[in-house]
């Protein structure tokens, strides 16, 4: 177990830095984005990232999980096959779509879940290639991913993001672009990203393809495709609702302290890219339930410290005097309660992480579909409901409770399908605790104390778990190690 947990946490290291320095550099443009566009220009920006969102899905067919199961450390033929079949059927996906978004251009501009105005459509134009190109690279980082060579994978991600957050520097503060220039940004700096793998998709088109895997793969693959649009609808339906409730402004206020919570989306998602390749390499070995179990704990506890250093401090960053100015506009903090809430909806989206491993592992995935519909239909309704009382509050609250519904279909059907045992009264225990800690927190005078108190709240949260049986001194010694390696 202690080298299998060794693996996982140098693997996670490894995306862990990298992904960190990707969402601080993409974190950096919001101040940008606050200084070059309206509120409403950062509206229509984040409705267009919105919908390609729910495009990329279209472009994929479940390839990604699909190649994913079906690659194989021990038969090297089979994995080709695989990879040639992912590839192939996402080129042919992503070509089409794109050609008909493109000649459909002042259609969809026009539409509700968009509005964009009189240009929207050369706006679309633009903007439709970014779901292509991401879609063009998906499989071949999927596969660096299964054959565990995250470094590569990191630095690739990473020269992406650097050549975005140029470019928008350059487009909106020199040439003053505006929307077009975030949209521009997005399209180059994805394109740079298909340059670089262009071999590793041209193996992919070359290589003999299989019938009958590719058959085998797209019915493992189509039934993950409604619950990989039921995850988009719970992560970003909000921002078309709100864009049609109240306007692109009020979706520009909900984004920029959204994107606050940052932290605990970069726990969840550096999590995720080392969880999957670990569970599905190690899903045969002695032990693997137990150590399953244990890793939910461990993440519990990770992200309990995460959402107390985020909760405490965000409000202090975001006045920290930046050019004359504030870190965030000082306009967008009436938003900041939003901040709390979604740290607990993005730790809910990582148990339910967690708790996917067993379905994949089955082959059941099935249950993802009902899972995340559920969360879905949730979601819509309860932006629809709590937004008119509790505004921005409201939409937050709403993906609270569609991952939670989300989580606990997964808690009621796992026991059948996969054996876990996991230890629920020390997740609950880390979960109140870290609460608790934030609510004593909030009685705290501004300022200074605050400060203080977030600084050592993580600290003071791990002691007390250890006297109420959640973490002991050999595990605590334990991680420092696993971090090494």
């Amino acid at each position: 177990m202690a080298p299998s947990l060794r693996r996982l946490a140098s693997d996670t290291v490894v995306y862990g830095v990298s992904t960190i320095l990707q969402r601080f550099l993409t974190f950096l443009l919001t101040p940008l984005y606050s200084n070059h566009l309206t509120p409403s220009e950062l509206g229509e920006v984040t409705a267009v990232f919105s919908v390609i969102a729910f495009v990329n899905i279209a472009y994929s067919l479940g390839m990604e999980p699909a190649f994913m199961r079906f690659h194989s450390n021990r038969n090297e033929g089979e994995s080709s096959a695989a990879y040639a079949n992912a590839v192939r059927t996402v080129v042919v996906l992503g070509s089409v779509m794109t050609l008909l978004t493109f000649v459909c251009a002042e259609q969809v501009a026009a539409s509700r879940f968009l509005a964009l105005g009189a240009e929207g459509g050369r706006l679309v134009r633009w903007a439709c290639f970014i779901p292509l190109f991401d879609a063009l690279v998906l499989i071949p980082f999927a596969r660096l991913r299964m054959q565990q060579r995250p470094k590569r994978f990191a630095v690739l991600r990473l020269v992406s993001v650097v050549a975005n957050v140029i470019l928008n520097v350059v487009l909106l503060t020199w040439f003053s672009l505006g929307v077009h220039g975030v949209i521009l940004a997005g399209v180059i700096s994805s394109l740079v990203v298909v340059l670089l793998m262009s071999p590793d998709i041209l193996q992919g088109l070359r290589t003999k393809a299989e019938v009958s895997v590719w058959r085998n793969m797209v019915r493992f693959g189509l039934p993950t495709v409604p619950a990989s649009l039921s995850t988009i609808l719970v992560q970003v339906a909000d921002r078309p609702l709100l864009l049609m409730m109240a306007g692109s402004a009020t979706v520009g206020l909900f984004q920029t302290n959204f994107r606050l919570a940052l932290p605990m989306m970069m726990m969840v998602t550096v999590f995720e890219y080392a969880w999957k390749p670990f569970y599905l390499n190690h899903r045969d070995e002695d032990g693997a339930s137990a150590l399953f179990a244990r890793v939910l704990t461990l993440f519990t506890v990770a992200c309990g410290c995460v959402f107390l250093l985020t909760a405490l401090l965000m409000p202090s960053v975001v006045a920290i005097p930046v050019g004359g100015g504030t870190f965030i506009n000082e306009r967008y903090w009436q938003g900041l309660s939003v901040v709390p809430i979604t740290l607990l909806a993005f730790y809910l989206n990582g148990v339910f992480t967690n708790l996917a491993a067993g379905f994949h592992i089955a082959k059941r995935t099935g249950i993802f579909p009902i899972a995340m519909g559920l969360a879905a239909a949730i979601n819509v309704i309860g932006t629809l409901v709590l937004v008119q009382p509790f505004g921005l509050d409201g939409a937050a609250w709403a993906k609270v409770a569609a991952y939670g519904a989300s989580v606990a279909v997964l808690v009621v059907k796992l026991p059948s399908v996969y054996e876990i045992h996991y230890k629920w009264s020390h997740v609950a225990i880390a979960v109140v605790l870290a609460a608790a800690i934030y609510a004593a927190g909030l009685s705290l005078p501004r300022g200074w104390p605050v400060v203080a108190a977030g600084l050592v709240a993580p600290f003071l949260y791990v002691l007390l778990l250890m006297p109420l049986g959640v973490l002991n001194r050999s595990l605590l010694a334990t991680i420092p190690r696993l971090i090494r390696r």
